[in-house]
């Protein structure tokens, strides 16, 4: 905000690289012209060589000039009636007491109490009012104390002449105190919408998605600009979208979609205040990214009265920070679908690979053991069948295993799979895992390091099962036949840690950043699976709120630790007790 137009408009054109300016002939003003310097044109030539300026001349003269025009109009004597008659009152009151105390300190004192009383107005009242107190102050003091008294006539040289001075040092003090307040009240104009952005750009970081952030910003320019704000957005297809339904909408007529797809297809501001369509109601923004069309604000202001610069400066920038915040956000969201898109390319890359190798090998079991099954000699032999019933049960559960996690890794990818979480004991997770995958962990010695009285754990108990299984045949899978798995249980502070523990060849360090990532298998494992296992355990506890991480057992192997958050557990019957009827 600038105070001298000629100096804003040379900072303007020199930051846009500006090369020609274009301004109106300007009227003459033989006093404002001399203590401004000259007129605007005069001074954009004689203090900016390195733009051209342009005169435009009026097409008519002005059979009248504006009521606004005026020679004093820089002084902006136009002021509210209640100014002009506070001033009066005091001045009034200045008077009174000057003559109680004018037999003590003579007449010519009496002026600088009237000087201080010209400062004390300029502090308070706007330019206008100090100019007439000034005046008046002068006149007062002439009449009721400069001899001769109660005429406006004097004798003396030197008292014409300390009233002369008196009256031009009013006026140059009253014109400086005005000016040090417009420039204060441009510095506090400038704070306040300073503070209005940072707030605006608070409520759009602070937020979690689009529609949160839409109704904090709509609530904050309605509430700072006395108005009623919305914003409607365009579809996929790129045209402008009135839902009435969603929380940052506002409910306009149909007229007024007119004007508000105008504004949305014109990129150009429509409606009040503007000279497009000005008899709407409400102002239509159109919010612009840099390639795309993004909406149109909506600012339906309660009263009628306009806007001023501003206002409307403020209003502009906050519509640039929204675009830009929605542009933002819909090009994030293009990022997010177009990796979703990659993965779900290399999933179903991984699902054909898999359908090749993993696949396979239970499909050709089952195939094999149902053709078996077929031969009538066969199924005369009860020791046979029962053998072709259990490859049978085994594929199956292979296959199931790999269908799952493939679905399970599809759903964590599109966010389609919700928690269903309630409170369970870990006991029983850990007891229905172990009953099972009995078949899959075989004689192995799963080893329980598990304390009494476990507070019960706020889960979803069919995905966390998966995650478990996962890991415990990911250790029984990996590792010698003979050699035992540890499963421990331990609590600290608000968190609950399971430890699997297995006694193989272990983990590498290179490898523990990458272990829990996508398709990831480790070199020199044994062929077969998909690399989606522990990718997926660590998926379902994040979607928990807790975390997993891979080390080192001490007893060599590897170790994976989950950890789980602990909310306060639901009180039980014991705990509640019993009432009597």
């Amino acid at each position: 905000t600038e105070t001298n137009v000629s100096s804003a408009l040379q900072r303007i054109a020199g930051q846009k690289n500006v090369t020609q300016i274009l301004v109106g002939r300007p009227r003459k003003r033989w006093l404002l012209d001399r203590l401004e310097g000259g007129s605007l044109l005069d001074r954009l030539v004689r203090e900016n060589m390195d733009v051209d300026v342009h005169v435009v001349s009026q097409d008519g003269r002005l059979s009248k000039p504006p009521p606004s025009v005026s020679i004093f109009s820089f002084f902006r004597f136009v002021s509210r009636p209640l100014y002009y008659w506070n001033s009066i009152c005091f001045l009034f009151g200045v008077s009174f007491f000057c003559g109680f105390v004018d037999p003590f300190i003579g007449y010519r004192s009496i002026g600088f109490i009237f000087l201080l009383a010209i400062l004390i107005i300029g502090s308070l009242a706007p330019f206008g009012p100090v100019i007439f107190s000034a005046i008046v102050s002068a006149a007062t003091w002439n009449f009721f104390f400069i001899p001769p008294r109660f005429n406006f006539s004097i004798h003396e040289a030197n008292d014409a002449v300390m009233c002369s001075a008196f009256l031009i040092v009013a006026l140059i003090m009253g014109y400086l105190t005005s000016r040090i307040r417009l420039h204060e009240r441009i510095i506090r104009e400038r704070e306040d919408r300073t503070n209005v952005l940072y707030e605006v750009l608070q409520d759009i970081s602070s937020s979690q998605g689009k529609e949160d952030f839409l109704v904090k910003v709509t609530e904050r320019v309605g509430k700072t600009l006395d108005a009623r704000c919305g914003v409607f957005l365009a579809d996929q297809s790129g045209n402008l979208k009135f839902d009435f339904a969603k929380p940052y909408a506002l409910s306009i007529t149909e007229k007024a979609q007119a004007v508000a797809t105008w504004a949305f297809q014109s990129q150009k501001p429509a409606g009040w205040s503007t000279e497009t369509l000005s008899e709407s109601k409400a102002l239509y923004l159109p919010l612009k990214g840099s390639v795309d069309r993004i909406g149109v604000f909506v600012f339906s202001p309660r009263s009628n009265r306009r806007l001023n610069l501003e206002q409307e400066n403020l209003l502009f920038s906050i519509c640039s920070q929204l675009a830009a915040a929605l542009q933002r956000h819909f090009i994030e969201r293009r990022l997010g679908e177009s990796r979703r898109l990659q993965e779900s390319e290399k999933l179903h890359q991984t699902l054909l690979n898999s359908i090749s190798h993993e696949m396979r090998t239970p499909l050709t079991a089952i195939l094999t053991s149902s053709q078996a099954l077929e031969d009538k000699e066969n199924q005369k032999n009860p020791e046979f069948v029962q053998i072709a019933a259990s490859h049978l049960n085994e594929a199956g559960e292979r296959l199931n295993r790999v269908i799952e996690n493939l679905l399970d890794m599809s759903r964590l990818n599109s966010g389609m799979m919700a928690l269903k979480q309630e409170w369970h004991d870990l006991n029983d997770l850990i007891g229905v895992v172990l009953k099972k995958y009995a078949k899959n962990i075989g004689s192995r010695e799963v080893k329980l390091n598990i304390p009494d009285h476990l507070p019960l754990i706020k889960m979803d108990f069919r995905l966390l099962e998966h995650a478990l299984a996962n890991l415990i045949l990911n250790a029984a899978t990996y590792t010698p036949v003979k050699t035992p798995i540890t499963l421990s249980v331990e609590t600290s502070g608000t968190q609950l840690k399971i430890f699997v523990d297995d006694q193989g060849s272990g983990i590498p360090e290179s490898a523990r950043d990458k272990i829990f990532e996508k398709f990831y298998r480790l070199p020199g494992t044994p062929a077969g699976g998909t690399g989606l296992g522990l990718s997926i355990v660590k998926s379902i506890i994040e979607a928990h709120g807790g975390w997993i991480d891979a080390a080192t057992n001490p007893e060599g192997g590897a170790r994976f630790i989950v950890s789980l958050p602990m909310k306060e557990s639901p009180p039980t019957m014991n705990d509640r007790g019993t009432g009597g009827l």
